[in-house]
């Protein structure tokens, strides 16, 4: 059963592998101690010898040990401290758990470190070797063991900070002691710096002469009294916490200052950073806090507190959420991004309301250069928005070059029309050949009012009141017929017909003089352009005729109603000078018939 269970876990492993490529078999990572027992056992059956299966070997021995150790520690109860001694033994295992903390994070990051260069050269490999599964295992497998210990050292910590904070009421302390403790331990700190500056002048003699004996005793004593000082650190360290404690406990603001005096010596004596200092810190300030209150706290602490509040909410605010191609994404850079991209709408639309006002004050500046204008500035304001939010988030415009060089391919399949839009839009704001307000005509049934133009689509309003969108890149390929380009003056062409027999200069005598005398103001006449009539052919049924009239100004927006007027006008024209008006007419012509027909008559 057992050498059943080995093989499964070997084809497991080969076909994940073969399957999946660079990816990483789940059978191993998530494994447990049977699991790499098994696979250990099957190392040894295959009997072979290389350094890279003794690697593995080794790397599943630590495996199998560390899936021992997967599991909670046993937590220690912190009693409460009953006197000083006690007291203060409770803050040095506050600190000394700070200490681990501090240690633990840096190798949880080392960790870390680890597994991206692991998953960097999986990507690479084009499959993933067993030896790099394992390592890759063991550091996850190590970095979850790790973060469950900072997180019980974070509980200790929090249980430790609370039976302070009950204790220090309770506990009664000797200030002459104290002082004294204080007073002795300075003396041994002198004392200490003295030798140690002894020392490291005979340490720099016997450099100079080459004894590597003497040398080597004296770097040996150096380190034994730099042990020393450490030790008075922490001593030090916890006497300037019991006088900061009977401090707060008298509800002085000596509190305050000795609590400065507390992270400067932890930062600057001790050489500690980071983590050690911010637990220090907050453990003084609850206390504070809760022995005084939070107003009072605050109003002691003064700047100072403000100043740590406002750092903590800027790490808070600067902690990753996400990263976008290697770049971090903090809550501050999100709230940056989303406030530029409001006060950029904002100018934006400011600037489009203030420039379509212009046409009610500036009578120079026409509807079509007002909108190509606010169509064009707000756009403007759009793109230099979306630069500046890419600054703030710091990604990098290679990289975007690096996508739109990708999306390239995929504008080419499915985007080529919106791209195609896009251009067809800055050519006709920039071409003009299409304004605002012009009259255009794409067919027969569909003409009107340019209202808008916008990057993908302009809006025509027909005649009917009914709002046309049309993709731009229609009018950059299609014909066009824009009315009113460069004026509003336009010949309508009307064409009628008369019966034979009409004397044809009769008929465009009358009607030239109707036209004339009809007041229509909109009729246009100058040297080059006038009204005339012109006999255009002899049809079927009628001498055929054509008016062309020039028409200026609102009207000729209305063709179909230009039209009907002049129609109206040649047909009473015509009336009342007794010229008729054909309808269509067939004559039938008999040449011969075979037989006889028969005719009847009838009378009336």
């Amino acid at each position: 059963m057992a050498k059943l269970i080995n093989v499964f876990l070997l084809y497991v492993l080969i076909v994940s592998t073969l399957l999946f490529g660079a990816d990483l078999n789940t059978t191993i990572v998530n494994g447990d101690k049977s699991t790499y027992v098994a696979l250990y056992k099957q190392l040894l059956a295959d009997k072979k010898r290389s350094d890279e299966v003794s690697l593995q070997k080794t790397l599943l021995n630590k495996l199998i040990k560390l899936s021992e150790l997967q599991k909670p520690l046993p937590q220690k109860s912190v009693t409460l401290p009953n006197d000083r001694d006690a007291y203060l033994h409770l803050f040095n295992t506050y600190l000394d758990n700070a200490i681990q903390t501090q240690q633990l994070t840096l190798k949880l990051q080392n960790n870390s470190d680890k597994i991206k260069t692991l998953h960097s050269e999986i990507e690479k490999q084009k499959r993933a070797t067993l030896t790099t599964e394992l390592f890759y295992t063991l550091y996850t497998k190590e970095q979850h063991l790790i973060q469950m210990h900072i997180d019980q050292l974070k509980s200790r910590a929090k249980e430790i900070k609370k039976s302070l904070i009950k204790a220090l009421p309770l506990i009664r302390f000797d200030t002459q002691a104290v002082q004294k403790l204080q007073q002795k331990l300075d003396t041994k700190r002198l004392e200490l710096e003295v030798n140690i500056q002894q020392l490291r002048i005979k340490k720099e003699r016997y450099t100079l002469l080459e004894q590597s004996k003497n040398l080597q005793m004296i770097e040996e004593k150096l380190q034994r009294v730099i042990k020393k000082r450490a030790k008075l650190h922490q001593q030090e360290l916890g006497a300037l916490f019991l006088h900061f404690s009977i401090a707060l406990k008298n509800k002085e603001d000596a509190a305050f200052t000795i609590h400065k005096e507390i992270v400067s010596f932890v930062e600057l004596k001790m050489n500690y950073s980071g983590l050690v200092i911010d637990a220090i810190d907050e453990l003084l300030s609850d206390m504070e806090k809760h022995l005084l209150g939070a107003v009072a706290a605050f109003q002691g602490k003064g700047l100072q507190e403000f100043q740590i509040q406002v750092k903590n909410l800027w790490d808070i605010s600067n902690q990753t959420l996400f990263t976008i191609n290697k770049t971090s994404i903090s809550i501050f850079k999100l709230t940056m991004s989303v406030l530029i991209f409001i006060f950029g709408f904002i100018i934006g639309s400011f600037y489009k309301r203030e420039i379509k006002k212009l046409s009610l004050h500036n009578s120079t500046l026409t509807s079509s250069t007002r909108i190509l204008l606010a169509n064009l500035g707000y756009y403007a304001i759009f793109i230099i928005t979306f630069f500046i939010v890419l600054k703030v988030l710091g990604i990098d415009l290679s990289s975007i070059a690096l996508v739109a060089g990708a999306l390239s391919v995929g504008i080419g399949f499915g985007l080529q029309n919106i791209i195609s839009n896009f251009v067809s839009g800055i050519i006709l704001m920039v071409e003009r050949s299409v304004k605002i307000g012009d009259y255009i005509q794409l067919d027969e049934n569909l003409r009107g009012h340019v209202t808008d133009i916008k990057m993908r689509s302009i809006t025509v309003n027909t005649n009917s009141n009914i709002d046309v969108i049309i993709p731009n890149q229609d009018l950059i390929q299609n014909r066009v017929i824009n009315w009113t380009m460069n004026d509003k003056i336009r010949r309508f062409e009307i064409p009628f017909g008369v019966a034979y027999g009409t004397d044809p200069q009769k008929v465009i005598d009358v009607i030239l003089k109707a036209v004339e005398k009809s007041n229509y103001e909109d009729v246009y006449v100058s040297s080059e352009r006038y009204t005339r009539v012109i006999m255009t052919g002899m049809g079927d049924s009628s001498v055929d005729f054509e008016l062309f009239v020039w028409v200026a100004g609102h009207e000729v927006l209305y063709p179909k109603r230009t039209t009907s007027r002049f129609l109206v006008l040649i047909y009473n024209t015509l009336y009342e000078n007794g010229i008729e008006i054909p309808f269509p007419q067939q004559d039938l012509h008999i040449r011969s018939v075979d037989g006889s027909l028969p005719v009847s008559l009838q009378t009336s």
